[in-house]
């Protein structure tokens, strides 16, 4: 009989080891080639990802020979692949059992333990293959993790260091040794580590720079620097050297280091952001500020296509009050990465400030194709459709924006815009609509008390209402001019004009507008003062928001509402 079955070929399984020979006396001449034929297409199977056939293929096999480790393991692989941890383990210790000189199958069952939070049986493994097994050492990290994962720190360095003698000192083990010596506070243990790779890679600077930041941000700043000035013509340490003296109050030898550096190729662009940061943190001397805009403006050159760069000299020159200057250069950021939210925030406030509401509209409604969830995008779209007269689109945008806005004083302003919206279509019922919204969520809006208010008072309607809200409004805001005009001008509508006078001239005396100089004339004139009247208006005329009636008011001297 020719039987070059598959149970008992010597086959290269990617993973779990060879085959394990099968005695084939104890099997017919049938099964084994029922056997032969399911683990042929078992495997099949599994190339085609059909895992859970393979599985009923490697399960049936497993009928006719219960004691094949490797279809014990391939079972175990399938369920663990699948979630099935519990279900894989009798499969995996039965591998591992029927075959304890294959690592793989170790591995498999150590891996099914961990699955299951059974960690120290995991170790145990591990260490039982590491000491039988020959070439498993290099599995002395995983130990070390599934030590170090259980907060067993100690054993966890004992592993490491085992696994150093072995393999020497390697960046990996220094980084995970790190982590075991900042929990302990062990910072001598940590600094020795990391003078033994220093040590190894002596043409290097760049461990020695690492430790030398790690020392800074633990205010060991005395033997940073020792270390630091040992690093000859290095820009990096240079920096560092920067943010030393900065926490010592030499700002001025600070700015002289990080200036140094700025144009090296040397020491990347976000640890110069990061200094440059620094300095804005500390109070600054308006020289000062000035150098570090130049600084700022000098790496913007350096670096164009870095978002980060652009986006913090627009910062710089938002600070510096120029705001034109800072909106281009959040322009080239969100250019260079259209994802950034902060950004387009800044250029929306920036363009609002600068009174470009088109460019408001343009970039509010791109960045809400990125955010299509940020009220926010949709307060300054509808803002700058309302300030430039587009009401039935603002209202179309707070519409559709006050559903996100979760807030309550958010969405009292999506309320006040669209009442100013209708109020601006003419809709006025809708328009007092949306200010009661407005109110019901923020009872003290000042916004929405003198918008409505002065609409209610300009169309003499609900005058009571009008009064209780510029009484409040007046009360809270004692000296704004816009308020006082417009709890004066309420007055005035309901003819109380001793009492709008008082109001009416505190504002115009604290305003230079057009609009509150003309209504403390007019109320002047409802009281028979004509000739201050008429010195009023002349006042008021001298302004472009003055009623278009001011000059024949004037000519005439005579009061045309």
């Amino acid at each position: 009989m020719l039987l070059c079955s598959l149970l008992g070929y010597s086959q290269k399984n990617n993973q779990g080891g060879d085959f394990a020979p099968l005695d084939v006396t104890e099997l017919s001449e049938g099964e084994a080639l029922k056997a032969e034929t399911m683990l042929i297409d078992a495997e099949r199977e599994l190339i085609l990802d059909n895992e859970y056939k393979a599985l009923e293929l490697f399960k049936a096999v497993l009928e006719i020979a219960p004691n094949n480790p490797v279809v014990n393991f391939k079972i175990a692989e399938i369920l663990i692949k699948n979630g099935e941890s519990r279900e894989a383990l009798p499969y995996a210790t039965k591998a591992m059992n029927l075959d304890k000189s294959n690592k793989y199958y170790i591995l498999l069952a150590a891996e099914v333990h961990k699955a299951l939070s059974d960690f120290d049986e995991a170790a145990r493994l591990y260490q039982q293959m590491i000491d039988e097994i020959p070439g498993t050492e290099s599995y002395l990290f995983d130990l070390a993790i599934i030590y170090q994962y259980q907060g067993k720190n100690e054993k966890a360095l004992a592993t490491y260091r085992q696994a150093e003698e072995i393999f020497g000192m390697n960046e990996m083990v220094l980084r995970e040794k790190q982590k075991i010596y900042l929990k302990k506070r062990d910072y001598p243990s940590l600094i020795a580590d990391w003078d033994k790779l220093i040590k190894e890679n002596a043409d290097n600077d760049r461990y020695a720079i690492e430790l030398c930041e790690f020392l800074i941000s633990q205010n060991l700043m005395d033997e940073a620097k020792e270390r630091l000035q040992n690093l000859k013509n290095n820009k990096h340490a240079d920096l560092l050297m920067s943010e030393i003296a900065l926490s010592e109050g030499n700002t001025a030898l600070a700015m002289d280091l990080a200036e140094s550096t700025m144009g090296s190729s040397d020491v990347d662009f976000q640890a110069k952001l990061q200094v440059l940061n620094r300095f804005l943190d500390f109070v600054i001397t308006s020289e000062e500020f000035d150098k570090v805009s130049q600084m700022a403006m000098s790496l913007a050159a350096d670096y164009p296509n870095q978002y980060e760069v652009q986006a913090f000299t627009g910062d710089v020159m938002y600070r510096l009050e120029k705001k034109e200057e800072a909106r281009k250069f959040y322009l080239k950021a969100i250019k260079l990465d259209p994802t950034n939210y902060g950004v387009w925030q800044n250029i929306l406030s920036v363009e609002s400030d600068l009174n470009q509401f088109d460019s408001v509209i343009v970039h509010a409604e791109q960045a809400m194709e990125y955010f299509p969830n940020q009220a926010a995008l949709y307060y300054f779209a509808g803002t700058g459709y309302l300030i430039t007269k587009n009401f039935k689109r603002s209202v179309q945008v707070l519409d559709q924006g006050k559903k996100y806005a979760t807030d309550p004083k958010l969405l009292t302003i999506f309320y006040g815009q669209l009442g100013d919206a209708y109020n601006g279509m003419k809709q006025f019922d809708k328009s007092y609509s949306a200010y009661d919204d407005a109110l019901k969520a923020d009872p003290q809006n000042d916004h929405v008390l003198n918008n409505y208010s002065y609409f209610l008072s300009l169309r003499n309607e609900k005058l009571d209402k009008a009064l209780a809200m510029s009484t409040r409004l007046a009360t809270m805001h004692p000296d704004n001019p816009t308020y006082l005009d417009t709890h004066g001008w309420v007055l005035y509508t309901l003819g109380r004009y001793e009492e709008a006078l008082i109001y009416l001239r505190k504002a115009a005396n604290l305003q230079d507008d057009g609009t509150v100089i003309e209504h403390y004339g007019d109320v002047l004139y409802k009281l028979g003062r004509i000739d201050e009247a008429i010195d009023q208006w002349k006042r008021a005329s001298q302004y472009e928001d003055a009623s278009k009636n001011i000059e024949k008011k004037i000519a005439d001297r005579k009061l045309y509402e």
